[in-house]
């Protein structure tokens, strides 16, 4: 072979090396295996979802192949300057019986205190049977019950809300029912408007500066969905008073799987409402202070428990009334 000839090879041979070596580096990198997708519901997501308070990033296309961009997507802080520290809705059962009051509440509080439309020595009820005057507070006003020590302040406080009815609260209503007039004047309260609601009557009559809710019990089958649907309205329309709603979870199961308690809590988490967790205060009584055998409603022992988680709220409520 001659001298040009095999100059020739030399430089065909290294060209060809060069090409292989690129084919195996871009080959490498094109063939790479894709990370696996993970289900957002996956342990690991979740957790990390809720440590950065998103879903995990899009993977970094760590190709030499092509000039890696400047910003791919934006790291979340991992620290908030002020981080959601509220327990998740579905560990209501862990959620405190009688609540602290979030800076939320004690801002509406605030409002209300400075708004003449509302008379901060009232609060209304939004309830069935369980919320009236005989079985839910009115004990304490009327010396029937023994007050704990220290809640006294919240009985003088309230006392007239305490043995007054509420038009939304009655025997058989349920949450939609607030929300339809036909319960309302058409029902023989004769404090409402035609086509009123009993909410909007309660509200416009009483004034209240709070509203507690406790429904559930008179549910129909497969009625969460909507359940919490008008609960959200009830509460919207509360809201638009300037009153503070308060929320409760109940004693009872009767919808199954505890449907009902998780819509209330998360309604409560979403608005960030105090929440009196009614089911817990009941836990320790025999048969968890239901009575026997459709556990349906209260013992007198889970009445107790209840106006007591209720009472303790309310002295929380006055402290920041006072003010």
């Amino acid at each position: 072979m001659s001298f040009i000839n095999r100059s020739k090879f030399r430089v065909a041979l290294a060209v060809f090396s060069l090409i292989g070596f690129i084919f195996i580096v871009t080959g490498c990198t094109g063939f790479t295996r894709k990370p696996e997708s993970r289900s957002t519901n996956s342990p690991l997501s979740v957790v990390l979802a809720e440590m950065v308070g998103t879903v995990t990033p899009t993977a970094i296309n760590m190709s030499t192949s092509s000039p890696v961009p400047t910003q791919i997507f934006t790291i979340p802080p991992l620290i908030s300057p002020t981080p959601n520290t509220r327990p998740k809705p579905f560990y209501w059962r862990d959620w405190p019986i009688s609540p602290d009051l979030s800076p939320n509440a004690q801002e509406i509080l605030l409002k209300a205190i400075k708004n003449p439309a509302l008379d901060l020595h009232t609060f209304s009820k939004v309830g069935d049977c369980q919320m009236t005057p005989v079985t839910f507070l009115g004990g304490f006003a009327k010396g029937e019950y023994a007050i704990p020590p220290g809640l006294e302040p919240a009985v003088s406080w309230f006392s007239a809300s305490m043995t007054s009815q509420s038009v939304t609260a009655a025997n058989g209503l349920g949450i939609s029912s607030v929300l339809d007039p036909i319960f309302g004047l058409a029902a023989g309260n004769t404090q409402c408007q035609a086509n009123e609601t009993p909410l909007d009557c309660e509200l416009r009559t009483r004034r209240p500066a709070v509203v507690l809710i406790a429904m559930g019990t008179n549910w129909k089958p497969n009625g969460e969905v909507s359940f919490e649907k008008y609960l959200r309205q009830v509460v919207d329309r509360i809201l638009a008073t300037g009153a503070l709603p308060i929320l409760a979870t109940k004693a009872d199961d009767v919808e199954g799987d505890w449907k009902l308690d998780l819509a209330i809590a998360q309604v409560a988490y979403d608005y960030d409402l105090p929440l009196v967790n009614v089911w817990r205060s009941a836990q320790s009584l025999p048969n968890h202070g239901l009575e026997a055998p459709l556990d349906e409603y209260l013992t007198g022992d889970g009445w107790m428990a209840a106006n007591y988680a209720w009472l303790n709220t309310l002295e929380k409520v006055r402290q920041e009334l006072a003010k």
